[in-house]
């Protein structure tokens, strides 16, 4: 089954952390962390949408620079999410530059800066030389986005500075079946994909696996002419949608790790750091890390599906399997 979200590690667990997500069928990427990005090709740097920035130390922060050079003349905003401190930290990479060249390109960057109360939003356009331009405060709402194909969440953690956990959510997803579509004559196209559309903006997904209209129904323009959604679900198999969560940089301290349970709860993936070994847990609390156990408790205890270690110290490097198996008697002891 075809899946939205196609997830890709840019580098090794030693390397800077970062997440690449393509979404199926959409010229647009998310990006998690934005660290060293030279292994993304240009092209793909070119469909990112949304970057989430856990924090700003300089390992997930420093190919900022690559993305601005690379979407310079897009004309989609590339919207940025982080924390408190992000709108100072994009600010002072763009003041970095000259830009006297700059007024004719179309770009403009949305910043979002995430606090547990609310969200302080600024712009900068290349058309008035990415001078700040402060926007109105929001106030924290479940979601920090609320997009037709997805959602997204955010969580405030601790690592001796504020750091934002992620989760993206789709509520649900649709296939088609091909044998159904050919059985009733219909042809493939473009039609299929506003289908899709159509039915993420107007239709409610409930547990008995149904679509329901959220105020009316709605029709769509089909290769055999025009019909109510509802007529062609049994073309489409719905599924609930996947869970994808995003965890760096945390204290091992109890009131981080309940946080991150209960926020990555359910997760079909999850991204975490193991920068730590137990034996070294001195060393974790002095640098505000979390351990392998813990990596593979926070696992075990939100019954995600796979985990996905990502941020291991460089003092492992020579015996990265320890760390992989004290993650695994951590996540897998009792249930065998």
């Amino acid at each position: 089954m075809a899946r939205l979200f196609h997830y890709r590690v840019v580098n090794d667990a030693f390397g800077d952390p970062c997440v690449f997500v393509r979404l199926l069928r959409e010229r647009r990427a998310l990006l998690f962390d934005v660290g060293d990005i030279r292994k993304i090709p240009f092209n793909e740097i070119l469909k990112v949408s949304d970057i989430f920035v856990t924090h700003t130390h300089i390992d997930h922060f420093i190919g900022f620079d690559q993305v601005i050079r690379a979407v310079l003349r897009r004309a989609e905003p590339l919207r940025v999410y982080g924390p408190d401190n992000i709108i100072d930290c994009v600010y002072g990479k763009l003041r970095g530059y000259t830009w006297n060249l700059v007024s004719d390109y179309p770009l403009s960057i949305e910043v979002f800066a995430i606090t547990k109360k609310k969200i302080k939003r600024a712009r900068f356009c290349a058309k008035n030389k990415f001078k700040i331009e402060k926007l109105p405060t929001l106030p924290r709402q479940q979601w920090i986005i609320e997009d037709p194909l997805f959602k997204v969440k955010a969580e405030v953690l601790s690592h001796g500075i504020p750091v934002i956990a992620y989760s993206i959510e789709e509520d649900f997803h649709i296939n088609i079946k091909k044998v159904e579509l050919e059985k009733k004559g219909f042809v493939v196209g473009p039609w299929l994909g506003q289908l899709k559309k159509l039915i993420k903006l107007y239709y409610d997904y409930d547990p008995q696996k149904m679509l329901k209209p959220k105020q009316f129904s709605v029709k769509i323009n089909t290769s055999k002419g025009e019909f109510l959604v509802e007529e062609l679900f049994d073309i489409l198999n719905i599924s609930k949608g996947e869970k994808i969560s995003y965890v760096m940089d945390v204290a091992p301290v109890e009131e981080n790790i309940k946080k991150i349970i209960d926020f990555v709860k359910g997760s079909d993936v999850l991204f975490c750091e193991a920068y730590f070994l137990s034996k070294d847990m001195e060393r974790a609390i002095e640098r505000n890390h979390l351990t392998a156990a813990l990596a593979g408790k926070i696992a075990k205890e939100a019954e995600v599906k796979e985990l996905i270690i990502l941020h291991i110290s460089p003092k492992y490097i020579n015996n990265p399997e320890e760390v992989y198996r004290e993650v695994e008697l951590s996540r897998f002891q009792g249930l065998r």
